[in-house]
């Protein structure tokens, strides 16, 4: 390349001078004044969004003191948009929502409240309640349930709750898991006994206003659908003058079986009539029903299988799965009897004479939660518990056991 081309500062770069005392001397100060800045700027900040807090805080309090629900929404939104992960606004726009009955932005600003906070627990349960009585949204408020208990597993509010919807609308294995998890955890209330006992077989008459209430929110639902018909079906309502007017509107038994022909609340129903006539191919055909996966958890499945097999002259495998109806419910009165009669007429005396003892102690318990008169809250708790204790201790529930020894102690 010609050299006259080349460029001269590229080529040949004046070299850098060294900064003089009159360059230098500005350069010092101004990096002090940069540096403390900083902490002024974010401390200044800092006060003024405390400032802000404890402003909005005040206001708060003076409008929930002046019952202002609607200008406390509006502040308390206010703070929330500075403080998003604070609970104090979410509280008291979930206060003000609720005084409002404006119960949907009430659940979302108690939903937003930090799960660190202590005050979580008493917000959830209290979103809970909202969503199962005024917003009738019962799997939600059963989801909120189980939130709480994530929380804090110990607040017997939201066990008695949950093994309540799971009853009422017959989803009977989770009732009992959760039946057993409370009483694991002495977190039971009286009635969780009640249906520890009657799990497999209670239809009770609130089930007809509870899942009528339900249905609204969902009436497609085979649940709620089925579980407002059973105390139809079970009590004969239907051809009952007093009441056959209102309960027209709900379909015959064997119609809503058409439309849900693998429900077990419907099999069970039509397996215990069939069983009552002797039809053993219609209790074959109603076992074959079931779903295996439902079937294999569920008692009165086995139950039927035991009288299918008895009936064609297989004792050895009725009595296996009497036994496997046994473990999944050992307070069934039925199966009680069922294997006491199976064992009886095959001399086996002693375990004829064990399973008729407990049989007793169950038909007993059963007998007195038929005849409540109103709901479990009716119940003479300490007499119940202590018949009961014997029942558990005679079949070895140690975990029933324990807890129920706990209770009639301190009664």
């Amino acid at each position: 390349m010609d050299a006259s081309f080349a460029r001269p500062d590229i080529e040949h770069p004046t070299p850098a001078r060294p900064l003089t005392g009159t360059r230098r001397w500005w350069i010092l100060p101004l990096a002090i004044l940069i540096a403390a800045a900083v902490p002024i700027g974010y401390l200044f900040q800092t006060v003024m969004h405390n400032r802000a807090i404890a402003a909005y805080e005040q206001q708060c309090q003076d409008l929930k003191l002046k019952k202002n629900w609607t200008e406390l929404a509006k502040v308390a939104e206010s703070w929330s948009k500075i403080e998003p992960g604070t609970a104090d606004p979410w509280l008291y726009r979930g206060e003000a929502a609720e005084e409002l009955s404006d119960w949907k932005s009430m659940i979302q600003h108690l939903d937003r409240i930090p799960r660190t906070d202590s005050r979580a627990v008493p917000a959830l349960l209290k979103k809970s309640i909202v969503e199962f009585e005024k917003l009738n949204r019962p799997f939600d408020g059963a989801r909120t349930c189980d939130q709480v208990l994530e929380l804090n597993p110990q607040v017997t509010a939201a066990h008695k709750q949950t093994v309540f919807f799971y009853m009422m609308t017959l989803q009977r294995k989770e009732a009992l898991r959760r039946v057993r998890r409370a009483i694991r955890l002495s977190r039971e209330s009286p009635e969780t006994y009640v249906f520890l006992v009657s799990v497999s077989w209670l239809n009770p008459a609130s089930l007809y206003h509870n899942n009528t209430i339900w249905l609204e929110s969902d009436p497609e639902s085979e649940i709620f659908e089925v579980a407002r018909a059973m105390p139809v079906y079970t009590t004969l309502a239907k051809n009952d003058p007093k009441h056959a007017a209102v309960v027209e509107h709900i379909p015959t038994a064997e119609k809503l079986l058409e439309k849900y022909p693998h429900n077990p609340e419907l099999l069970s129903f039509f397996i215990s009539l069939s069983i009552s006539n002797g039809e053993l191919e219609r209790v074959q055909e109603l076992v074959q029903a079931f779903p295996r996966d439902i079937g294999e958890t569920d008692p009165r499945y086995w139950r039927a299988r035991a009288w299918c097999e008895e009936a064609l002259g297989d004792v050895d495998q009725a009595e296996k799965s009497l036994r496997r109806g046994f473990a999944l419910d050992p307070y069934w009165w039925v199966i009680h009897f069922q294997l006491h009669d199976l064992l009886r007429r095959q001399q086996r005396l002693d375990d004829a004479a064990y399973f008729f003892k407990v049989y007793k102690l169950s038909k007993d318990l059963s007998t007195e939660i038929t005849s409540l008169n109103k709901s479990p809250e009716s119940l003479d708790e300490q007499n119940f518990c202590r018949k009961l204790l014997v029942l558990a201790e005679l079949i070895e529930d140690d975990e029933v056991v324990n807890t129920l020894k706990r209770r009639v102690v301190t009664q």
